[in-house]
């Protein structure tokens, strides 16, 4: 399967997920969150707005305005997710209005249980190259505007602003689980990405360097880095090697390493981010 397909294999059960998750989960459950969807929650509480028609409609000028900011594919992919999982929404709510997975009573299952699949139906929608919208087309455009200002600081003077009219309609126990909704919904994006996608910087001090670099080359398909190192203590002229690889790698690697020099110093960290010739051999987030 190439690609291609993934993306798109992520962006449908990553639009199906969030759905399920805002119908079946976040609504019965009664519990706040950020962002476009947060005000339609809210504006569903006071009038009886369909969350779904709702969402639509505030997603409309912010597509509007951010449209050349997006990028096009970005922004029709977006379009498009946004359309559909606000349409399955109100669909899913309307056919089983009164079911609800979790029990109502227990708002922190509720809120964990929200965090957990909120996030990974939005990591999926990051890996296939996709958004649900709202307010992180707003921060953009305000970005541009005003280029001194952090991105961050806008998202959280937007949610600041949210999370108040949350709080006032549907009181203030509600904004409190959706805060811990919102770090459980960020550490499991953070870790969807730290186990499907993350990438390891190696480095490897040993004799036999030569041995290592080909089959390095050859089985994992990675380039490498190639210094000249000595011991600090031993004083020894050794090779110092530097290598990035993807994650599943890691077992390859070591494998590699312990057949052609057992003795050589292996030093494995995580890497945050890659600029340049570096292929991706699996969706990231």
């Amino acid at each position: 399967m190439n690609t291609k397909s993934k993306q798109y294999l992520m962006l449908i059960g990553g639009t199906i997920l969030y759905s399920l998750y805002a119908s079946l989960l976040l609504t019965p459950a009664k519990i706040g969150t950020g962002g476009v969807l947060g005000i339609a929650l809210s504006l569903h509480s006071l009038f009886n707005f369909k969350i779904g028609i709702t969402s639509i409609v505030l997603n409309i000028p912010l597509f509007i305005f951010g449209f050349k900011f997006l990028g096009r594919k970005f922004a029709i992919k977006s379009g498009i997710i946004v359309l559909f999982s606000s349409l399955m929404i109100d669909f899913i709510s309307s056919l089983l209005p009164n079911f609800s997975i979790l029990p109502i009573n227990d708002k922190l299952t509720s809120a964990i249980f929200c965090g957990v699949v909120s996030g990974i139906s939005m990591a999926m929608l990051f890996m296939g190259g996709g958004s649900t919208g709202g307010f992180d087309i707003s921060a953009k455009v305000f970005r541009n505007k005003f280029k001194n200002v952090q991105l961050s600081h806008i998202l959280l003077i937007q949610d600041f602003f949210v999370y108040v009219f949350v709080g006032i309609v549907m009181g203030p126990h509600s904004v409190l689980y959706a805060l811990i909704m919102s770090f459980i919904r960020s550490k499991t994006i953070d870790t969807m990405q730290e186990g499907i996608a993350s990438s390891r910087q190696c480095v490897i001090i040993c004799n036999n360097y030569e041995e290592i670099i080909e089959d390095v080359n050859t089985i994992l398909g990675r380039g490498v880095t190639v210094l000249n190192a000595t011991g600090g203590f031993s004083h020894n002229n050794k090779k110092f090697i530097y290598v990035v690889v993807q994650k599943h790698q890691i077992t390859a690697l070591r494998l590699i390493i312990k057949k052609i020099d057992p003795l050589a110093f292996v030093a494995v960290s995580p890497v945050n981010d890659i600029l340049g010739n570096y292929k991706q051999k699996s969706l990231s987030v």
